[in-house]
This record gives structure tokens, C-alpha cells and sequence, in this order.
């Protein structure tokens, strides 16, 4: 088996004009390129928050190249009130967002911890509390708050088209979403698809995944559901990080894998 990451580099004024379909078109090259490499075996494509939902709207303009789809705590729908995490951010972020400039890691996380303070700050002090007394916990939540203060700078067109288009105006889901000529949506996403839910996640709940797999036609979706756990820091890196993730719903997504191979 082979494993190729992607690797997300820091956005500069070169970079500033990249925007979704930019992300989308790059990712669907890679697939491409994967699979002329490997041509017997369709290569799966696996992502992490926006990364997940990056990876899911390339994933609609390449699904013939395709073996499936893992997304991990990726929100996929995106209307009003599905979390409150969605909605203090669309009201937090003007729509006269500049699209030209490089927008700030530290300023992203500054107002992912307004919009969701649960989250992004609360949580995480209760969780370092609860795992002062177990060494092994201790060690995963240090990392994960140093890991934390790489704040890579993001393209503003992107920032802005994501607010825009996915949080405002729910595009994908809706199937309106344009990237270059295509028109993406559920029905355009036809590939096997499992998506790892955290039941302690503010950022990508059930609610953010369930209506955009209620509304794809193939009948191949699966959700699993983690219910989060001590030591990981923060609650939306848990299936990343945590020791019962490693566990339990590893081994679950390895084998969703295999059976689909």
C-alpha cells in the first residue's frame, strides 16, 4: 500500500488569489496522477476538517477516479443554525473580506475560539486538567498545543469564498456550487464514502455531515460516531490523536477500506 499526503503550504502574495476551485482542480490533479500511476487500483482520498471538505469537493470532480471517500470531522452542510459555531463565525466575518491579501493563521484561530469558545478554549483547559494525571495524556495534549501555534497564513480568496459560498450560502449542499464549468453537490459526489463524526465537536457535528449524505444518490455512505475522549486537547483533532480513536475507530475505517479495495 501506498500513502501520499498533500502537503499544505503557507499562503504568500504569490498565493493570495488561490482560491476553492484553485484547491479543488490541485487536489483532483494529484488523484489523477495517483491513479495513471496505479491504474489497477483506484486510490482512496482521506481528509481532515476543511481539508475533508476540500477533499470532498475534489472528490465530486474526480469520483470516476476514485476507490472512496474518508472524511474525518469534515462539515459538509452548512445552514443556518445546524451549529453555533457556523453561525457566530458568518456573522463575525464581513462579507468585504478582502480577497487579495494572505489572511493571518493568528487571526483564524483568534476567531475560531470567538465563535466557538467551548471549543477552542474552554474545553481545552478542562481538558489539560483532566489529564494531569496520566503522563501518556499529558504528552498528546502538550503536542497538540504546540502543534497548535503553527498558525499557517491561508489565501484570502480562499477564506473568502469558503465564509461566502460554503457557510453563508451552503453551495455544496445545495449542489450549486460552480468550479470551473462543473456544478457540484451531493448528487455529483457518486463514490463509496465514510465520514468519522466527534459527538464532542462543535465544528463538524452529525448535523453538518447528515444532510449532505441524505441527499447523495449512491447508497454506499456510512457515518461512524466518536464520542471524543480525554487527553487529545482539542475535541476536533481527537480522531487524529486520541488512544481510543486509535483503537476503535481505526481499525473500523482500515477495514471500511480493505472491504472496498
Amino acid at each position: 500500500m501506498h500513502v501520499y499526503l498533500l502537503e499544505w503550504m503557507p499562503a504568500s502574495r504569490n498565493s493570495a488569489n488561490n482560491g476553492l476551485a484553485e484547491y479543488a482542480r490541485a487536489i483532483a490533479d494529484c488523484i489523477e496522477k495517483i491513479s495513471d500511476a496505479a491504474p489497477v487500483r483506484k486510490p482512496f482520498l482521506i481528509g481532515h476538517s476543511l481539508g475533508g471538505t476540500l477533499a470532498a469537493i475534489s472528490a465530486a470532480l474526480a469520483a470516476e477516479r476514485l476507490g472512496g471517500l474518508v472524511l474525518l470531522e469534515a462539515p459538509l452542510s452548512f445552514e443556518p443554525q445546524t451549529t453555533g459555531f457556523r453561525d457566530v463565525l458568518v456573522s463575525l466575518v464581513p462579507p468585504t473580506l478582502s480577497a487579495t491579501e494572505p489572511f493571518p493563521g493568528s487571526l483564524l484561530s483568534h476567531m475560531s475560539a470567538l465563535a466557538s469558545p467551548a471549543t477552542f478554549v474552554w474545553s481545552r483547559l478542562m481538558d489539560a486538567m483532566l489529564s494531569a494525571a496520566d503522563r501518556r495524556a499529558l504528552d498528546v495534549h502538550a503536542r497538540v498545543e504546540r502543534w497548535a501555534l503553527d498558525e499557517v497564513p491561508l489565501p484570502g480568496k480562499l477564506v473568502h469564498e469558503i465564509v461566502e459560498w460554503l457557510y453563508r450560502e451552503n453551495r455544496f449542499c445545495r449542489g450549486v456550487l460552480k468550479i470551473g464549468e462543473a456544478q457540484l453537490g451531493p448528487s455529483t459526489l457518486a463514490v463509496p464514502m465514510l465520514a468519522v463524526v466527534s459527538m464532542a465537536d462543535d465544528v463538524a457535528p452529525l448535523a453538518s455531515v447528515k444532510p449532505f449524505i441524505a441527499a447523495m444518490p449512491a447508497a454506499d455512505a456510512n457515518i461512524v460516531e466518536y464520542p471524543g475522549e480525554v487527553g487529545v486537547c482539542l475535541q476536533h483533532l481527537g480522531v487524529l490523536v486520541g488512544r481510543q480513536a486509535q483503537a476503535q475507530v481505526w481499525p473500523r475505517i482500515i477495514s471500511w477500506l480493505s472491504s472496498h479495495s
